[in-house]
């Protein structure tokens, strides 16, 4: 008897210890956004938008830091998310294409929610007039420190 309620404690056990485990993997899951911007203030290299996905909020960026090699243009942005507990901000850097209008950016979690958090964002120029761009935003929250 007594070697059944060890083998049924064992087991028990080893489940806790699975959803843990579980849960564990899950907190440290990507978080993936959509986005949608459009140029707010040309002159400060301002847009605004929305985000949506996993995080729902307002999307600020500002443009920090330019360079232009030919059609590609080197960025620096302030990703600013406006989502209650999960607000945080993110300095990304990479290129937008103009000849494609395709842009990939790297970065990090510089405050807020997911601090640490190592961020990569893809997105596509949709309407060269209003500047408007759409595209994902992925976090990787066990990156975090």
């Amino acid at each position: 008897m007594k070697i059944i309620a060890l083998a049924l404690l064992a087991s028990t056990l080893g489940s806790i210890g699975a959803v843990g485990v579980s849960s564990a993997a899950a907190t440290n899951a990507p978080v993936r956004l959509t986005f949608e911007k459009t140029i707010a203030d040309p002159a400060a290299g301002v847009w605004t938008g929305t985000t949506g996905g996993d995080v729902n909020g307002t999307l600020r960026t500002e443009l920090r830091s330019l360079t232009v090699t030919g059609s590609i243009w080197h960025v620096t942005f302030d990703w600013i998310i406006t989502a209650g507990e999960r607000s945080f901000t993110a300095r990304l850097t990479g290129v937008l294409n103009t000849a494609t209008g395709g842009v990939v950016m790297n970065g990090t979690v510089v405050d807020g929610w997911l601090e640490g958090a190592r961020v990569h964002e893809a997105g596509q120029l949709l309407d060269p007039d209003s500047l408007h761009f759409e595209g994902t935003i992925r976090l990787m929250p066990r990156t975090a420190s």
